[in-house]
């Protein structure tokens, strides 16, 4: 996506080049960040700080998804000519106006979110990195100062989401649309792109037409080129380098087909370049309508005019929700009144139930049976909810030290999940029995956060989406299984099973509305108190 050469506020002479962005990281001349995962020379080959020296087919790379050096679809690569035979080779040609119909790419950078919705590139490999795959078109204009915008369907974690990146001048709007937000539900975030997403650094035009001017010759090569059908397709490409950053164009025209930076993603121009006509209308929404106040359910970092907000503001996640007194309220009562508690855990369950299918936007088919679930689909949920959770109500609890309070970002929680998910299937005799234990605490789990964590004027957005359905409790009691469980290894002098600890403490948690919704202890009732 955000993968081209960007300028610094002043436009650059050579010796100023280090202020540039190529796929969407810095490209500088040295940065050199130790090549923390230790990718080889297939997958990374820099121009620079490489001894020897890089030359032709190295630092190709291929289709990533993860860190480790063999979590690559490597592409291939055989030598054709090297530099030194090759004379007054066609430099790679960007040209100052283009629209390309079919782009393919992998973007690349850290993880800021566990979804990848806000990669942003950097000029560092370090730490956790997102692997996000994207495909769609890409329209840019630096003649008329129109800029560069991008219309994506990407490849997420939540299912596709479809994209809009507008980057004019300095600033830059993300226009998301989830997975389930079929009735509309836009997320916007409005930023000020800085050199190496650093919001120390200088900001940053979009590319200069002429940037592949600084770029060092590598010799000619048949490379298999991603994305052009079901394997790879060989084309004969001249290979060019400057720093980490890599391109592959046709030797008689100058064509970019492909382009590489190892920790900032790969590209691919199916048709390449070659298409100058430019569909201005394109640019005319600036700053878009779905990014100002009334706009987008969802703006982040975006004033009222749809502009970035300075960095010592901030905006809510939600703005075009509004909380209201009674979600205020609701949230400032750290016990439930008595019509909204049982006599068990069973009764209370059945209670809470009662006023879930009855609710002003869970009635009438808003609501099916937790049985009905599984854990992964309600961690989908579960994600959902969070980012449409209103900030301001988890500060109550956590000011409160209230069990409401959310347990985690949602990044921690997705690692737990996705571990647990994994030890749950592969117990060899009790993934059933565990399953089950798993799915409801999450029942449990997402209709607290539905209820304490979602404003009333998000829920009727959410009601609005085809789909969505808010579980009802499980009145299964499993806290008496996981006692159970640690009492039998316990007397046989044995450590309970661990999947089972990591299962009953994560249940455990999601239970605790027990302590406030239920009149009396549940049965077991010292499960709620137990350390796993």
């Amino acid at each position: 996506m955000m993968d081209l050469l960007q300028f610094s506020v002043v436009p650059p002479t050579f010796n100023q080049f280090v202020s540039l962005v190529l796929l969407s990281g810095t490209l500088v001349a040295s940065q050199p960040d130790g090549n923390p995962h230790h990718w080889d020379r297939r997958r990374r080959c820099d121009q620079i700080d490489y001894d020897p020296p890089c030359g032709a087919c190295e630092g190709y790379g291929g289709i990533p998804y993860g860190d480790q050096n063999d979590q690559i679809h490597l592409s291939t690569c055989t030598v054709v000519a090297n530099a030194s035979t090759i004379h007054n080779p066609i430099k790679p040609i960007w040209g100052p106006t283009f629209t390309i119909h079919h782009y393919n790419e992998v973007l690349i950078g850290p993880k800021t979110d566990p979804f990848c919705f806000d990669t942003f590139p950097s000029n560092t490999s370090a730490g956790d990195l997102c692997y996000r795959p994207d495909s769609g078109s890409q329209v840019y204009d630096v003649r008329e100062g129109r800029g560069l915008r991008y219309d994506l369907n990407v490849k997420t974690e939540l299912g596709n989401t479809t994209t809009e990146v507008l980057h004019q001048g300095v600033n830059m709007w993300i226009i998301n649309k989830f997975p389930w937000y079929a009735a509309g539900i836009h997320q916007c975030i409005c930023t000020t792109v800085h050199s190496g997403s650093d919001p120390s650094s200088p900001t940053m035009y979009p590319v200069d037409y002429n940037w592949t001017d600084q770029m060092y010759y590598m010799g000619r090569e048949k490379l298999g080129v991603e994305y052009l059908g079901p394997s790879l397709v060989q084309q004969i490409l001249d290979h060019w380098a400057f720093g980490p950053h890599h391109v592959w164009s046709v030797p008689e025209t100058g064509e970019i087909r492909r382009m590489w930076q190892p920790y900032n993603g790969l590209q691919v121009f199916q048709n390449g370049t070659n298409d100058h006509t430019v569909n201005t209308s394109l640019f005319d929404d600036v700053p878009p309508a779905l990014c100002k106040a009334n706009g987008a359910t969802m703006r982040i970092g975006c004033d009222n005019d749809g502009y970035p907000t300075p960095p010592n503001k901030t905006t809510t996640a939600v703005p075009a929700m509004n909380q209201t007194h009674f979600d205020r309220v609701r949230a400032e009562k750290p016990k439930p009144r008595a019509h909204y508690r049982g006599e068990s855990f069973q009764h209370m369950s059945q209670v809470l139930n009662g006023w879930l299918k009855s609710g002003k936007h869970t009635a009438n088919g808003g609501t099916k049976p937790c049985s009905e679930f599984t854990a992964a689909e309600l961690q989908q949920l579960q994600a959902i909810l969070y980012l449409a959770r209103d900030l301001s109500l988890n500060d109550v609890y956590l000011k409160a030290n209230d069990n409401r309070k959310l347990r985690a970002s949602l990044q921690d929680l997705e690692s737990t999940w996705n571990v647990l998910n994994k030890a749950v299937a592969a117990h060899p005799t009790e993934a059933e029995t565990l399953s089950l234990i798993q799915r409801d605490g999450h029942c449990h789990e997402t209709v607290m956060w539905y209820v304490h964590h979602v404003s009333e004027d998000m829920k009727a957005v959410l009601r609005e989406i085809p789909g969505l359905r808010i579980p009802l409790l499980s009145p299964a009691w499993h806290g008496k299984t996981c006692m159970q469980a640690r009492t039998s290894a316990e007397a046989g002098g044995e450590a309970l099973d661990a999947v089972f600890h990591r299962v009953c403490d994560a249940y455990r948690e999601q239970v605790t509305c027990a302590s406030c919704h239920a009149n009396v202890a549940p049965p077991g009732h010292a499960f709620l108190q137990a350390k796993f």
